[in-house]
């Protein structure tokens, strides 16, 4: 064999290689992808879950059941205690037995066997007419369906946000599923919103719905139910976790100057896993991000809830102020929240957390002012739209950066990452429900009483949420400075 041709054989050998490094270089980014999409997915069911809960929950029960509006708050209030009351539970479990897949496996099958009858008219209804029967019997009857339902909900929603963690120490990658995470939660709640739209067949929900129209709420939950039960079968059979670490190893956190958290090792790394809670219980950090997360997510609830109801009420002042308003609102909100949290997957890392949040809470407070000065019955749709942009726009970053905040925290603690998250996300459960309640139950019975009450709720409200997530924000930076490690 020649020189040219032993030359020849190197540079295939050479090409090949390069080919076989691209190669296993291209199905690794492929397979990291993938697996991301994936993580997503587990989360949509208890994503279409909240949407229907927030959005529809208190129409069905007024408005088809005929239930008493003080005992459909009194429902939605519970569904929020159970929850916050079951989330530490599932946090301390969750972290000592079994798998995050397991837990998540079994708070599916849970959501699975009773949302749909959430929205079904309960057994005994249809065939007695006696007052005082169903007077006891209804609430009874949908008081245990919401609790096992909101049990299942926070064993879905502790165990999948404890994945991340587990899933990956780069906290670029981190703050990536979050954002995936998010986009999921905007998609399937424009999912609900289309597919309840379609089946309603209306814009003004309260003038339509009556008690006939039962069978469309029972076909909306069950073409939910119908997705959800796809999705998270479809996480659970292509997602693959790494083996847990539950051993308790890992370094203690501090937060450095520019808003991320970073971990040291020294003697409370060698603390028992038990030793280590505490020692995080012992953090004001914690309780600051857990701030953080509560007001991002009381500002995106009560948004979700009196949007809708602040354009019907607008249109009863104005009635040409244009119907088809409560259909198209909501949607450019949600597009709005589905397109910054898709810029936030590439670009959250490059700001920093903490920056990210602060410039969320202002396009939040914002949307309130604008809201408060120039959004009267008087008002252009174009401000409406642009107002809803923003919206969407602070809800999304606010949620995403705030998690993303979490997940710096936890840092390599991956073996009590849902015992964290269950402390984060324990207060905004109480939080919303009795905010809910609360402004259900100052509202006027006449409309002439008070005919901007709406628009009052997203001025303060909302408004009070974001200038109490910016408050939090700077008591968190106060405390890293004083908190900071001498060099």
């Amino acid at each position: 064999m020649g020189s040219l041709d032993v030359l020849s054989l190197s540079n295939s050998w050479n090409h090949d290689k390069s080919a076989l490094i691209y190669d296993a270089s291209y199905k690794r980014r492929w397979w990291r992808v993938s697996q991301n999409v994936l993580y997503g997915l587990g989360h949509v069911y208890n994503d279409l879950c909240a949407a229907m809960w927030f959005s529809y929950m208190l129409l069905f029960f007024q408005a088809v059941l005929d239930m008493r509006a003080v005992v459909a708050g009194a429902m939605l209030l519970l569904g929020q205690v159970v929850d916050a009351l079951a989330t530490p539970v599932v946090g301390v479990l969750a972290d000592k037995y079994g798998t995050k897949k397991a837990w998540h496996l079994t708070g599916c099958i849970l959501v699975t066997a009773t949302f749909p009858l959430l929205f079904i008219r309960c057994w005994g209804c249809w065939f007695n007419e006696n007052t005082q029967y169903l007077y006891w019997w209804m609430p009874l009857y949908y008081a245990v369906l919401i609790i096992f339902f909101q049990i299942g909900w926070a064993v879905v929603q502790i165990s999948h946000l404890a994945m991340i963690p587990s899933i990956t120490d780069n906290l670029q990658v981190r703050a990536e599923l979050t954002s995936i995470r998010y986009m999921a939660s905007v998609m399937s709640s424009l999912t609900v919103y289309l597919i309840t739209w379609v089946v309603l067949r209306a814009t003004t929900y309260s003038t339509f719905i009556s008690q006939t129209d039962d069978y469309k709420f029972r076909d909306v939950s069950l073409i939910i139910s119908g997705l959800g039960v796809i999705s998270f079968m479809a996480f659970h059979l292509f997602f693959k976790l790494r083996r847990e670490d539950k051993s308790g190893k890992g370094a203690p956190v501090v937060q450095n100057g520019n808003g991320t958290f970073v971990h040291q090792d020294n003697e409370a790394a060698k603390l028992p896993a038990k030793s280590k809670i505490m020692y995080f219980l012992r953090m004001p950090l914690l309780y600051q991000t857990s701030l953080l997360y509560v007001f991002s997510r009381l500002y995106w609830a009560l948004s979700l809830v009196y949007v809708p109801l602040f354009l019907e009420e607008r249109l009863s002042v104005n009635p040409s102020a244009g119907s088809e308003l409560v259909a198209s609102v909501p949607l450019v909100l949600y597009i709005s929240s589905f397109f910054f949290s898709l810029l936030l997957k590439s670009k959250i890392n490059s700001f920093g957390n903490q920056v990210v949040y602060f410039i969320g809470s202002c396009l939040s407070l914002g949307s309130c002012l604008w809201i408060a000065l120039a959004i009267d019955p008087e008002a252009s749709i174009v401000q409406i739209y642009m107002v809803a942009t923003l919206i969407g726009a602070g809800s999304s970053i606010t949620l995403v950066s705030s998690l993303c905040v979490t997940a710096d925290l936890i840092g390599p603690h991956s073996h009590q990452s849902a015992a964290i998250y269950s402390i984060v996300t324990f207060a905004d459960k109480l939080v919303t429900g009795i905010a809910v309640v609360a402004i259900q139950n100052y509202k006027c019975d006449d409309v002439v009483d008070c005919p901007q009450y709406y628009r009052g709720v997203l001025t303060y409200a909302c408004g009070g949420s974001a200038a109490l997530g910016i408050l939090s924000l700077s008591l968190t930076k106060l405390i890293s400075i004083k908190t900071k490690p001498e060099v």
